[in-house]
């Protein structure tokens, strides 16, 4: 018996686990984490970085988009839900890899940032992530995502 409660403690350490996948630039500042504990950032003119690419003529826009927070109740308790909202902020034709912001967010608040690729008219999508968390009750997941941070309380 005591070797199958073993088995069964060791199989359930096994099973956990989270992945997280790219399409588009991967960030590199704030970095995409869980898709409800966002990245709290260290200052509210961040500079956002992301994995270069190799290309010579490439440019990169970059975008921030409000997160729209709203409780929801269930059975049993209420939870939060997260939603990308209204863009607050736009820059386009951005030579480097990183970009600090020209304007101050708001103290203690989310949002969500991505950036996309742009070779002379061609333009790609929005970098997004995908999040997926296996626990041995069940698995968690998010797709299709821009990269969710958080503003320092100052």
């Amino acid at each position: 018996m005591k070797r199958n409660i073993c088995l069964f403690v060791m199989s359930a350490f096994v099973l956990i686990g989270c992945a997280t996948s790219f399409s588009g630039l991967e960030p590199l500042y704030p970095k995409a984490g869980h898709p409800k504990f966002p990245t709290t950032i260290e200052s509210l003119q961040p500079t956002f970085r992301w994995k270069p690419l190799p290309e010579s003529d490439v440019t990169y826009d970059f975008v921030i988009y409000q997160c729209i927070i709203s409780v929801v109740k269930f059975r049993g308790g209420e939870g939060v839900t997260r939603t990308v909202g209204p863009e607050i902020y736009y820059r386009e034709g951005l030579k480097e890899a990183e970009h600090k912001i020209e304007e101050s967010l708001k103290p203690d608040g989310e949002y969500y940032w991505s950036v996309r690729k742009r070779i002379g008219q061609n333009v790609s999508g929005w970098s997004l992530y995908n999040y997926t968390l296996v626990l041995p009750t069940g698995v968690q997941q998010a797709t299709n995502l821009p990269f969710l941070f958080k503003t320092p309380k100052k």
